[in-house]
C-alpha cells in the first residue's frame, strides 16, 4: 500500500510543479503579479484532486495486475491438468501424441511403444478400483524409471501406456522395451498386504518411418500388441519393417 501512496504522491506533486509554472507564466505574460495566494491555491488544489484520482488509480492498477496474474495462473493450471493424467501424471492422450507430432517434426528416426497392463480388469474385480488405481501408479512410476530422460510417456487408455522413444535404433527400442516389461515384473504389489501378486505388461514396438502416419504407426503397433497378448503376454512383438512405396 504504502508503494501505491508513494507513487501517487510524486504524480501530485509533478502535478503542483506544472501548474506552477503555467501558472508563472501566465501571469508574467500577462504582467499580474505572482502571489503567495497564488501559490497556495497552485499546491493545495492538486493535493485535493489529484492526490486522491492517483491513489485510487494506482490503487486500482493493482488490483488489475493481480487479477491479470491469477487468471494467467489458473490458465497455466488448466491447461497443465489438461496435457497432464490426474493418477499417473503422465501426458493426457491428446498431449502425447501433440508431442510426438512436434518430435517427429525434428527427425523421424525413433520407436513407439504401447504398453499394456495385462489382466488389469482381473485386479479391479477381485481388489477394487482403488487398488487398481495403486497398480496403476506402481506401473507408471516403473515405466518411468525405466526409460530414458529424452523419452516420453501418455497414458492413452485406461491400462494403456505409450511411449515414444526419439532418435531410438531397433536395437535401443528393444533393450527399452524389455528393460520396461522386466521391471514390471518385478514389483512387489502386495493388494492384501500378505501374498505378492503378480504384475506384467505387453508391449508392441513400432519404428517410425518417415513417410509413416500417426495412424499406421499406431496400427501397427496395436497389432504387436494383440500378437504379445495373443502368445501369452508379459512379452515384447517388434513390428516388421514396412516397405513403402516410392
Amino acid at each position: 500500500m504504502w508503494k501505491i501512496a508513494f507513487k501517487a504522491v510524486l504524480v501530485t506533486l509533478g502535478v503542483i510543479a506544472v501548474s506552477q509554472i503555467v501558472s508563472f507564466a501566465i501571469r508574467a505574460s500577462a504582467g499580474q503579479p505572482f502571489t503567495v495566494f497564488v501559490f497556495a491555491m497552485n499546491s493545495i488544489l492538486p493535493v485535493v484532486t489529484a492526490l486522491p484520482a492517483a491513489f485510487i488509480i494506482f490503487l486500482q492498477n493493482g488490483k488489475l495486475k493481480r487479477a491479470l496474474a491469477e487468471l494467467s495462473q489458473a490458465h497455466a493450471q488448466l491447461h497443465e491438468k489438461y496435457r497432464r493424467d490426474g493418477l499417473t501424471g503422465f501426458l493426457s492422450r491428446e498431449a502425447f501424441f501433440d508431442q510426438m507430432r512436434q518430435s517427429r517434426r525434428q527427425s523421424d528416426a525413433g520407436a513407439l511403444l504401447l504398453i499394456d497392463a495385462d489382466h488389469f480388469k482381473r485386479i479391479n474385480d477381485t481388489f477394487g478400483h482403488l487398488t487398481g488405481d495403486e497398480a496403476l501408479v506402481m506401473i507408471s512410476r516403473t515405466i518411468q524409471g525405466s526409460i530414458r530422460e529424452q523419452d516420453f510417456v501418455g497414458r492413452v487408455g485406461g491400462e494403456e501406456f505409450c511411449v515414444f522413444l526419439p532418435s531410438t535404433s531397433r536395437e535401443e527400442a528393444a533393450t527399452i522395451a524389455e528393460r520396461v516389461r522386466a521391471a514390471v515384473e518385478q514389483i512387489d504389489f502386495r493388494p492384501d498386504s500378505s501374498r505378492r501378486h503378480r504384475l506384467t505388461v505387453s508391449i508392441g514396438v513400432a519404428m517410425a518411418q518417415a513417410r509413416l502416419g500417426r495412424a499406421q504407426l499406431m496400427r501397427q503397433v496395436d497389432r504387436c500388441l494383440y500378437e504379445a497378448k495373443e502368445q501369452g503376454r508379459n512379452r515384447v512383438v517388434f513390428a516388421q519393417p514396412l516397405k513403402l512405396a516410392a
